[in-house]
C-alpha cells in the first residue's frame, strides 16, 4: 500500500487549524460586540450620546476647523471627518452608535488574535479583560471615543510590527493597515501606537532571536516613517499654525487616585483618569482590592510567559514605559520636566494626560489574563492533592506526573478534577472584568443616554449659516462645557463650533477643579478679558474681532451688553444677536 506524502496529511491539518483559528476570531468578535450592547444598553436608541468631549451633530458641516486650519489645536483630526463622512451615508446618530460598537468588537477580536496559539477559552479572557476594564470605562464616559478607537486597534498594529520585518513593502503595508484606527483615532490615538509599534518593529519580528543589527534599524526607521504618513492629517495643520499649551494644564491632567491604592496603583489598576467624574459607578471603593489582585495576576502570567516565549516583543517595554509616562504628573519634578517640554515644543502637551498611555500596559495585562486562564484550565500545571493510598497520599502532585505516579483509576479521576477546577478558574478569570466593573454596564449605569437637539436649535443654526452677512459666531457664556437641560443636566462640550458653517469664537479652554485654563484658540484669547473679566458693552469689541452672531446657550441673555444688536432668536435656554452695521472681517482664506 501506498503510504501518503507528509505534505498531503499536513494540508488538512494546516486546513482545520485555519478553520479553527476563523472560528475563534469569529466568536471573539460577537463577544466584543456583545460587550458593547451590554455596555451602550439603552444608549442604542435613537439619538445622539452627548457626555463631555463625545459630541455629534445631525450633519456637521465640513470647515477649515475640521480640518484644523482654524481655531485651536488639531484635537478631532480627522475623526470630525469620519463622523460627518459617516452620517452623509447613515443618519448621525446611528453612525455614531457603530463607531462605538466597532470600538468593543475591534478591541475584543484583536486582543484575542493575539493569542492564536491558546485555546478558545484564553483568547476570549484576553479579549474581555481588554475591552472591559476601567480605561475604557473612565474614556467612554468623558466620551473620547477617538482615543478608544486607537486603543482598539492597537492589537491589530502589534500583530503587523512583529508579523514579519516593516522594513519591506509587505511588512509596512501590513502595519499601514494595522493603524488605520489610530489613523481615524487622531493624534492621541497615534500617540499610544507609536509607544508600542516603534519597540516592536526594532525588536521583532516575533520569535527572532539573531536579527541583524541594521535590518531591526531599518525596520524602526520604516516604522516610524509608516507612522509620519499616518499622522499627516493631524501634523500638517499642526506645523502650519501655532500651538498654544497651557502650562496649567500639566497639574489639571495629571492622574489621580479613583481607588485607595494611591495614583500609581491606580494606574497600575488601568484607571487613575483626571476627571473625577467619570469614574464609573460601584468602582474604587474596598472591592475593587479584587480587581487589583486580578491585574497583579494577569501582570505576573505575562512576565512569567509571556516575555519568556517572546511572542509579542517590545510590548512589555512600552507597558513600562507607559506607566512611566502616566506616573510623570504624579510627582513635582515630573510636573517640572512636562512643563520645560511643553515650553519647547507645544506638542508635547500630549504627555499632560499620562494616563491615557497606559494603553500599553491594558494589552499586556489583557493578555497576562489569556495566559493565565489557558495555565489553570490545563491539567499539567495545575497541582491538586492526591487522595489515594500511599506514599503520595496527602501531597501536592502537579498535573500528568503527579497523576500518573498515582498507578490508579483514582489518578484519571483526580486528572477530571483538575479539569473541572482549572475550567471553572478558567470561566471565572474569563467573566471577571465585567463582573468586578458592573458600573460600565447598560449605558455606563444609566450616564450614556439618548437625546434629540431642541428643533429650535437647529432652526437657529439653519439661521445662521444662511445670512448673507459676513462674520464669525461668539458663543457664551465663556466656557468650554455646557449642562442643558435637554441633556438631561450631562455635561458635554458646547456643540455649537459642529452646528455651524461659519467661523466660532468659544472658549475652549476646560476648567478642571478649580484650574481654569486659558483658550487654546488665539482670537479667543484676544477677547478673553473684555469677556471673562468686563461688564461694560460689547459691541465695539466684537465688532473689532469680526462677530457677526453672537450666540448664549446657557444663562440668561446678554442685551444690556449688546446694545444696538437685534435678537433674531429667542426661546428657552437660547438667545441669538445680531451685530448690526460694518464688522471688521478677517482675511478670505
Amino acid at each position: 500500500m501506498a503510504t501518503p506524502a507528509p505534505a498531503r496529511l499536513a494540508r488538512p491539518a494546516q486546513q482545520d487549524r485555519a478553520a479553527r483559528s476563523r472560528a475563534a476570531s469569529a466568536a471573539a468578535a460577537g463577544v466584543g460586540l456583545a460587550l458593547g450592547l451590554l455596555a451602550l444598553g439603552p444608549g442604542l436608541r435613537r439619538g445622539f450620546l452627548l457626555s463631555y468631549d463625545m459630541v455629534a451633530v445631525p450633519r456637521e458641516p465640513f470647515t477649515a476647523a475640521m480640518a484644523g486650519l482654524s481655531g485651536g489645536p488639531a484635537r478631532a483630526v480627522p475623526s470630525d471627518a469620519l463622523l460627518a463622512g459617516l452620517s452623509r451615508v447613515v443618519p448621525a446618530d446611528i453612525a455614531q452608535k457603530v463607531l462605538l460598537l466597532a470600538i468593543f468588537v475591534l478591541a475584543c477580536s484583536g486582543a484575542a488574535g493575539l493569542l492564536d496559539r491558546e485555546p478558545w477559552f484564553a483568547r476570549l479572557a484576553a479579549g474581555v479583560c481588554y475591552t472591559w476594564n476601567p480605561f475604557v470605562a473612565e474614556r467612554l464616559i468623558i466620551g473620547q471615543w477617538a482615543l478608544l478607537l486607537g486603543y482598539a486597534g492597537l492589537p491589530w498594529a502589534l500583530r503587523a510590527a512583529v508579523a514579519r520585518p516593516v522594513a519591506s513593502w509587505s511588512g509596512a503595508g501590513r502595519l499601514l493597515a494595522g493603524l488605520l484606527p489610530a489613523v481615524a483615532g487622531g493624534f492621541a490615538a497615534m500617540s499610544i501606537s507609536a509607544l508600542v509599534v516603534l519597540p516592536a518593529a526594532v525588536l521583532g519580528p516575533a520569535g527572532a532571536r539573531r536579527t541583524p543589527a541594521g535590518q531591526r534599524l531599518a525596520s524602526g526607521a520604516a516604522a516610524l516613517a509608516v507612522l509620519v504618513v499616518c499622522s499627516l492629517p493631524w501634523l500638517v495643520p499642526s506645523l502650519l499654525r501655532t500651538v498654544y499649551a497651557d502650562p496649567a494644564g500639566v497639574a489639571a491632567y495629571a492622574a489621580r487616585a479613583d481607588t485607595p491604592f494611591g495614583s500609581l496603583g491606580s494606574l497600575l489598576m488601568l484607571g487613575g483618569g483626571w476627571n473625577a467624574q467619570t469614574v464609573p459607578a460601584g468602582y474604587g471603593g474596598g472591592w475593587s482590592v479584587l480587581w487589583l489582585a486580578f491585574v497583579i495576576a494577569a501582570a505576573a502570567a505575562f512576565l512569567a510567559f509571556g516575555l519568556r516565549s517572546r511572542r509579542w516583543p517590545g510590548l512589555g517595554l512600552a507597558a513600562a514605559a507607559g506607566l512611566a509616562i502616566a506616573g510623570l504628573g504624579v510627582t513635582g519634578p515630573g510636573q517640572d520636566l512636562l512643563r520645560a517640554l511643553s515650553s519647547l515644543w507645544p506638542g508635547t502637551a500630549v504627555l499632560r494626560d499620562g494616563q491615557q498611555f497606559t494603553a500599553p500596559l491594558a494589552l499586556a495585562e489583557a493578555l497576562g489574563a489569556g495566559l493565565l486562564t489557558a495555565w489553570v484550565a490545563t491539567p499539567g500545571p495545575l497541582a491538586v492533592w492526591v487522595a489515594t493510598p500511599g506514599p503520595l497520599a496527602g501531597r501536592p502532585a502537579t498535573g500528568d506526573a503527579g497523576l500518573a505516579r498515582s498507578g490508579s483509576p483514582a489518578g484519571a479521576g483526580q486528572r477530571v478534577l483538575a479539569g473541572r477546577a482549572g475550567l471553572g478558574i478558567a470561566v471565572a478569570l474569563l467573566l471577571a472584568p465585567v463582573l468586578l466593573l458592573p458600573g460600565l454596564a447598560w449605558g455606563a449605569a444609566g450616564r450614556l443616554r439618548p437625546v434629540w437637539y431642541p428643533p429650535g436649535w437647529l432652526a437657529a443654526a439653519r439661521l445662521i449659516d444662511a445670512s448673507p452677512a459676513r462674520g464669525s459666531v461668539l458663543l457664551l457664556p465663556w466656557a468650554a462645557y455646557r449642562s442643558p437641560a435637554w441633556n438631561g443636566g450631562r455635561t458635554v462640550l458646547d456643540p455649537w463650533p459642529r452646528l455651524l458653517s461659519r467661523p466660532v469664537i468659544w472658549n475652549d479652554g476646560p476648567r478642571v477643579g478649580g484650574v481654569l485654563m486659558r483658550a487654546d484658540d488665539p482670537a479667543a484669547r484676544r477677547l478673553d478679558a473684555a469677556l471673562s473679566r468686563g461688564g461694560g458693552p460689547l459691541t465695539g469689541v466684537l465688532r473689532a474681532a469680526g462677530v457677526r452672531f453672537v450666540v448664549v446657550d446657557s444663562g440668561p441673555g446678554l442685551a444690556r451688553r449688546l446694545p444696538g444688536c437685534a435678537v433674531v432668536s429667542a426661546q428657552p435656554g437660547l438667545m441669538v444677536y445680531r451685530l448690526t452695521g460694518p464688522v471688521r472681517l478677517p482675511p478670505r482664506p
